[in-house]
């Protein structure tokens, strides 16, 4: 399952970073920038953006599904297909 992890990535030299103790001894002078991204089980990330709507792709709902989804077409087909059954499980079609 995909989760939402925060990297604070250094504006001068554009190094990304899990913590923000590490990014702050690198800004010495400039700001850090906070960036929320999805991140995978395979360690996919998907950046997630404020201003899109939560189900599309760079949505915090669409991030989350995208970073599940293998970037190989079979294999991403294989699970599309699944989520499709399961979608019409659920919704009892």
């Amino acid at each position: 399952m995909a989760h939402i992890e925060i990297w604070y990535r250094c504006p001068v030299c554009n190094k990304a970073y899990n913590d923000q103790r590490e990014a702050t001894r690198c800004k010495n002078r400039h700001p850090l920038i906070e960036e929320t991204w999805a991140v995978g089980k395979g360690g996919k990330g998907v950046r997630i953006f404020d201003n899109w709507h939560p189900d599309s792709v760079h949505g915090v709902n669409g991030a989350l599904r995208e970073a599940d989804l293998s970037d190989f077409i079979e294999e991403r087909k294989l699970q599309l297909a699944e989520l499709t059954k399961c979608e019409q499980k659920r919704t009892g079609e």
